[in-house]
């Protein structure tokens, strides 16, 4: 069996090893654009801040692609998919496939704003190219703007305040700090520690025009203000590059992604697709939507290389589209739907907020902010978002189970926690709020199934 791979990302690599782990004696050619693969993109901001190289990001080495005998072509742009003859084509040559895997990744949203061009503008991406490019400008300390108010956004923002630039101005189309992510109310919170960080933020608010000249930019809000600084940063949240599978004749869905099975295959059987350009799905409730996570793409790579293998027995569950990040010391964790989006959608939900501690406070407890969303008809939590300390991505592991596996609140109520004076309390935050959800449900006068 022949198995070719377009993109190098992630997915990618994860299946091909798959592959091999369980054994397959399949030939095996990734074929990427890109002058390097097998890095982790997420690193690029602490690369940038002096805590690791660029070279602590590569995870697999030529030597290791060797020893898999596993072919690797970089530098390789796939120009079209003939899925009649079987074959990929780049710069005139041929080469077959039995099996195919689309994992082109996204492309960055370039927005429409007249004068935003020039040398002084730069478009974060998961390129390395770029991101040493910007790491060339980083000692010239000054001012900077970045349009964005995304994960990528804020820890640039928060990179450049840590290598000493005294004005980084973050300029927001949205009112509120990861949209996607966060409700208002819990956005809210997390805005006093970022501008504390040393950030100014300017919410709801857009670029008109920009003005480039050889020694900065001034950029004209939408607001009646003026900003000038030495750089711009792009961060405007990204696109399934889904150009390749069209041009081919795929299956595009509404979202703009690859239509996949639950097996990952697209509309030719012979033709897997994975990671940041596919349409995935809601693991509970079923809504499509594009999922731009490492751990997604990882995923998607080891059931499409089970699939192979085995002959399509794995299905691909789904996403919760699980977030976690370090934003000015405070680590954010989003699960499964927000509130804002859940009612968008038409669906009734009910919702908690609530401020508690890891322990008590005489045990170095530490403060944090939970938000829990139910849907008052089925009884279970569909979303979750958390605000504190990096304690709090692990009670964001353990919700996810109960979003995924969608346990009724009234077991969840019932399960027992780990406690210990030293470790926790004795009622659990987590718990605690899924009572209160119980509580709404009694008043509304539903019927719990204890």
């Amino acid at each position: 069996m022949k198995i070719v791979m377009i993109g190098g990302g992630g997915a990618c690599i994860v299946c091909a090893n798959t592959l091999r782990v369980l054994g397959n004696p399949a030939r095996i050619d990734i074929y990427t654009r890109r002058d390097r693969t097998a890095y982790t993109p997420c690193e690029q901001p602490f690369v940038l801040r002096g805590a690791m190289s660029f070279e602590d990001m590569v995870y697999a080495t030529p030597p290791w692609f060797e020893k898999k005998n596993i072919g690797l072509h970089t530098e390789r742009t796939v120009e079209a998919i003939d899925r009649e003859r079987k074959v990929i084509i780049f710069y005139k040559q041929k080469t077959a496939y039995e099996i195919l895997l689309i994992n082109t990744g996204a492309m960055t949203t370039v927005p429409d704003i007249p004068g935003l061009d020039g040398a002084r503008v730069h478009y974060l991406t998961t390129e390395l190219r770029y991101a040493e490019e910007i790491a060339s400008i980083m000692p010239g300390a000054g001012r900077v703007a970045i349009l964005g108010g995304g994960v990528i956004a804020l820890e640039m923002a928060e990179t450049l305040i840590s290598k000493g630039y005294h004005a980084v101005e973050l300029v927001v189309s949205s009112e509120k700090l990861l949209s996607q992510q966060l409700d208002l109310d819990m956005a809210a919170k997390l805005e006093p520690a970022v501008r504390a960080g040393g950030l100014s933020l300017h919410l709801a608010t857009s670029v008109a025009r920009a003005e480039t000249r050889e020694d900065g930019v001034q950029l004209f809000l939408s607001g009646g203000d003026t900003i000038e600084v030495d750089w711009v940063f792009v961060a405007k949240g990204i696109v399934p590059n889904v150009e390749l599978a069209r041009k081919a004749g795929l299956s595009i869905g509404k979202t703009g992604g690859i239509e996949v099975n639950q097996f990952l295959q697209t509309s030719d059987p012979s033709i897997y697709a994975a990671g940041d350009c596919i349409e995935g799905w809601h693991m509970v409730q079923g809504t499509k939507l594009i999922t731009a996570l490492a751990t997604h793409s990882n995923r998607n790579g080891r059931v499409i290389g089970r699939n192979i293998h085995f002959g399509n027995t794995v299905a691909f569950l789904g996403s919760l589209n699980t977030f976690g990040a370090e934003i000015f010391g405070t680590t954010v964790v989003s699960v499964g739907v927000t509130e804002h989006a859940a009612r968008q959608e038409g669906v009734d939900v009910l919702s908690v907020v609530r401020k508690g501690t890891t322990r008590k406070k005489m045990f170095a407890g530490e403060d944090f902010w939970a938000k829990l969303i139910a849907d008052p008809r089925t009884q279970t939590l569909i979303g979750a978002q958390l605000l504190g300390t990096r304690e709090v991505s692990r009670i964001g592991e353990r919700i996810i189970l109960m979003i995924g596996e969608e346990i009724p609140l009234a077991r969840l109520s019932q399960y027992e926690t780990i406690f210990s004076p030293p470790l926790s309390n004795a009622y659990d935050q987590i718990t605690n709020e899924v009572d209160l959800l119980i509580t709404e449900l009694l008043r509304r006068g539903e019927s719990v199934a204890w």
